[in-house]
């Protein structure tokens, strides 16, 4: 309102208007002038005994008084464009999903009630001349004809595809502009912001709700792999979201069906409101599983409906193809195949350097394999899941296969492993680049003494490590009890700085450790052991240490702990490669997204091939669709209804050209995906303003919130969609020009007073 008073209109007409004057300039100079003279004649006596710098003040306040009295003279106007009186539109589009049924935090009135009311009071009014039309949104775009048709009974709230459906096929007349009242919510939907900014209907954006629900804790995300090997651990990503002042403790269990699969305590940090966890449990036997992450609501907690969320995970045989490189004999290398050996899933390819002069080949699935000590080709290479470095010089390998090994993680996206030992990491010049860029440790050079040492190390988790699936080896209740009694190790190699990226798993403890009633004293500092860090697609890791083999020698035959260990090392860093053939399918309110990516032995793209997937419905009926290229991506895809609520499977059903003899992993490639039944309104319930706010900018309008709509009648009459009219709005009056013309007057008549020039 100050800007207004002062300046007498809107910035919105100063923002798109043009400065121009109206007046004659002709009598306007003579006018100038005159009054020049006049002043030099009446004034130059009375300030002659002035300084140089005080007449040149007084002289410059009097210019500027003057020239404003020259800009009044010359009829300032400013030129606009403003919306042509009735002929044009202005859509009102209300969120009409279940979520505006919540309270808005005003007055215990709903969403949906102080919707209408502005609409009732303010928007309406707002308008001025242009005709109001009204729509509501959840998943489908529909007309309203009254306020009082308004319900919030939608399942879905598809905002941005609401919004681009509404700019670009109205057809009832000259749409000027978008008014949308939400509270953000937007849970359906795949539209790019370059579809809803090319419209060019600005969008002004309402935003209706509470930034915070005071005491309600949210199970926001489930990241969970679609698939899984039999009768392996499964870790699954949680982000829980809350509003907890004094860091209480909550529960939660992982389901399939009626049965737990794991239960775990959480403690809510009340600095953050979002805490991210990892829990693991067991995957079980082959099958398709629902699997039920759920929270234990605390009491009062006014949305229990998003404390669940639930994940499809198909249980399924996969195997990993991993290459082990070791450049001298060790117990480690014995001890690493034995473990392999116990999992049916795990194909470890070994290549030991026996003697300078001789090599030992195992597991290989050919008499060329492996022939040269390395793999030929890069596609060779590719073929492999993972890598195991030994101790092993970096002289081993030429530059190109340090290369190929670097792009095998960050192109391939396999894992790698670099083992300490007598030749590996700094002892053995592993600081060669670029494959050093990929470790996740600064290797440096060896100095005089060797970084590889022998000692007796006690091994521990971070706690970072402890929530990692890499560190639940059995064998006791407690994950940490399960590492305290394992053996001590029996060498360590010091590691570089571990990267900003990296993660620290395991830690070494050197000296004995002493276990007492309920503590272990450690001797020495902690140094790692375990480093980890992912690294273009792929993942790396360090492991300080090659005397595992300890941890099966000197336990009882039935402890499995080394062997579990290693088995979820692998399976970790395999099981994370890129597949050559990839197929995502998710369910988006009453439709499949479905994306198909293929890829040469090289891993490079593959564009000229014809796709089809076959699908299956809930009820076991069959039909196959085309999948055409998306346009832009390296990537096939399409978007298919799903009518009826259930479970869908979608398989490659056909690949045409040169994809079809090109192999890949075994077995079927079929995604799952449930459609319907989600209970998507009561997640992320409260006010999204970042997404309205964005929303507004993207698309040239303003964001607003519901006690002040005092501007949106200026800002929708000078909207820069519709149909306009040209108008001269004039400024000779503006109260500006007349409080500076003032204020300079002022300011001379004070300064000469107080120098005694009156």
């Amino acid at each position: 309102m100050g800007f207004e008073w002062l300046f007498k209109y809107p910035r919105e007409a100063y923002a798109q208007g043009e400065l121009t004057f109206a007046g004659d300039f002709g009598v306007l100079w003579w006018g100038v002038a005159a009054v020049l003279l006049t002043l030099g004649v009446v004034f130059g006596r009375r300030v002659a005994r002035f300084s140089m710098l005080r007449r040149a003040t007084v002289y410059l306040l009097q210019l500027a008084a003057i020239a404003v009295l020259l800009t009044l003279i010359a009829e300032p106007v400013l030129e606009v464009t403003r919306l042509a009186p009735g002929a044009n539109t202005v859509a009102v589009l209300v969120d009409s999903s279940r979520s505006m049924a919540l309270p808005a935090g005003i007055d215990d009135e709903t969403r949906m009630a102080v919707a209408k009311r502005l609409i009732g009071d303010e928007i309406e009014a707002a308008s001025g001349g242009s005709r109001v039309a009204l729509f509501h949104f959840n998943h489908t775009l529909r007309q309203a004809n009254t306020v009082a048709e308004l319900q919030a009974e939608g399942k879905r709230s598809r905002l941005l595809e609401s919004l681009a459906d509404l700019a670009t096929h109205y057809d009832q007349g000259a749409l000027a502009a978008v008014i949308v009242v939400t509270d953000g919510a937007h849970n359906g939907g795949t539209i790019g912001w370059e579809t809803l900014t090319e419209t060019g209907i600005p969008v002004h954006s309402v935003g209706i709700g509470p930034a915070d629900i005071p005491g309600d804790v949210e199970l926001a995300e489930l990241v969970l792999p679609t698939r899984a090997s039999p009768h392996t651990q499964v870790s699954a990503r949680l982000v829980i979201r809350h509003s907890s002042p004094d860091g209480e403790q909550i529960r939660l269990r992982v389901l399939d069906g009626e049965s737990v699969l794991a239960a775990e305590s959480i403690t809510l940090d009340p600095s953050s409101p979002r805490v991210a966890t990892d829990i693991v449990f067991p995957g079980g036997g082959a099958g398709l599983k629902e699997i039920t992450v759920a929270l234990e609501a605390p009491p009062g907690d006014p949305l229990p409906g998003n404390n669940v969320q639930s994940a499809l995970l198909d249980v399924e045989r996969e195997r990993y193809r991993v290459l082990y490189l070791e450049g001298e004999p060790r117990w480690e290398f014995k001890f690493i195949r034995r473990a392999a050996a116990e999992d049916d899933d795990i194909e470890l390819v070994t290549w030991l350097r026996t003697t300078p002069r001789k090599t030992y080949r195992q597991g290989t699935s050919d008499p060329n394999e492996l022939a040269d000590g390395f793999p030929k080709s890069l596609e060779a290479l590719y073929r492999y899941d993972m890598v195991v470095l030994g101790s092993l010089p970096a002289t081993s390998l030429n530059d190109e296969q340090h290369d190929w090994l670097a792009r095998f993680v960050a192109e391939r996206g396999g894992g790698l492993l670099a083992m300490a030992g007598r030749h590996a990491l700094d002892n053995g010049g592993w600081d060669v680049k670029p494959l050093a860029q990929a470790l996740p440790v600064a290797i440096a050079r060896p100095g005089e003494h060797l970084s590889y040492r022998r000692g007796n190390y006690r091994v521990h988790p971070t706690d970072v490590g402890l929530r990692s699936v890499l560190t639940d080896i059995g064998g006791l209740e407690s994950r940490e009890g399960a590492w305290e009694t394992l053996p001590m190790l029996a060498d360590h190699q010091n590691l570089g700085t571990p990267k900003p990226g990296a993660t620290v798993i395991l830690e070494a403890f050197g000296g004995i450790g002493i276990r007492g009633a309920d503590v272990v004293v450690r001797g020495g500092s902690a140094k790692p052991l375990l480093v980890t860090q992912p690294y273009g697609y792929g993942r790396t890791a360090v492991l300080a240490t090659a005397s595992t083999w300890r941890w099966r020698m000197r336990t009882p035959p039935e402890d499995t702990r080394h062997s579990l260990f290693w088995r979820h090392l692998i399976r970790h860093f395999a099981g994370a490669a890129l597949p050559r053939r990839s197929l995502s399918l998710a369910a988006d309110g009453d439709a499949l997204d479905v994306r198909v990516a293929l890829k040469n032995p090289r891993f490079e793209p593959l564009t000229d091939t014809a796709v089809t997937v076959q699908v299956t419905a809930p009820d076991g009926e069959s039909f196959d669709v085309a999948l055409p290229r998306i346009a832009g991506e390296s990537a096939f895809g399409e978007t298919i209804p799903a009518a009826n609520p259930g479970i869908y499977r979608v398989e490659m059903a056909g690949i045409a050209g040169p994809a079809r003899s090109e192999g890949g992993r075994p077995g079927a490639l079929a995604a799952l995906a449930r459609v319907g039944e989600a209970n998507l309104e009561q997640f992320g319930a409260t006010l999204n303003e970042p997404l309205l706010q964005r929303v507004a900018q993207a698309t040239g309008g303003r964001y607003w919130r519901p006690d002040d709509l005092s501007e949106l009648a200026d800002a929708l009459a000078f909207s820069s969609a519709g149909i306009h009219e040209r108008q001269q709005l004039p400024l000779w009056n503006a109260p500006l020009l007349f409080l500076l013309l003032l204020f300079l007057k002022c300011t001379e008549w004070s300064l000469r007073r107080y120098w005694g020039g009156i």
